[in-house]
């Protein structure tokens, strides 16, 4: 129950406490907050106490978003004002990078578990593969498969395989 009274040039409001509690529960159990870390991370200086030199630290920052695993897209992946991601494109779509080969370095293709495709990646390119996706000609990573273009993609299996050929293709 809201009460409004009226004091000269002053408005009171006074709520009840059950009111302001229950909506507040409310909105807490409508919204799940999740949290994704950043690229970006915090700086802060600290005395090292071995060596009495000062020291810089880098500790994780996190983005809350509300946003469900179900729900994140490549789109509305979180951005600056300069259009720079906030968070890696890895973490924000769940995805569980894996590597080509045993022999390389770096991870260039993973399965999502937000949105189940396979992604394939390098630092130029990215690009989703699911089963019922139509490959047509011209798409990158098509001369590393045996098949004609167009196809619709089958499986998990050929899905995965052509995400590695993009990766590979994009590289």
């Amino acid at each position: 129950m809201i009460k409004l009274e009226k004091k000269g040039k002053k408005i009171s409001l006074y709520v009840e406490k059950r009111y302001i509690v229950s909506r507040l529960i409310k909105y807490i159990k409508e919204a799940e907050i999740y949290k994704i870390p950043m690229i970006k991370k915090e700086k802060e200086k600290k005395l090292n106490p071995k060596t009495n030199r000062e020291k810089t630290f880098r500790k994780t920052m996190y983005h809350e978003t509300d946003i469900t695993p179900k729900d994140r897209t490549f789109e509305n992946l979180p951005r600056y004002a300069d259009k720079k991601p906030k968070v890696k494109f890895q973490d924000w779509l769940l995805i569980k990078p894996e590597k080509i080969n045993p022999d390389h370095d770096v991870c260039s293709f993973g399965k999502s578990e937000a949105d189940g495709k396979f992604w394939g990646w390098s630092h130029r390119a990215v690009y989703g593969f699911k089963p019922g996706d139509t490959v047509k000609s011209g798409t990158c990573g098509l001369e590393y498969m045996n098949k004609k273009a167009p196809f619709t993609i089958k499986d998990d299996k050929e899905a995965r395989n052509m995400a590695i050929a993009f990766a590979k293709s994009v590289s």
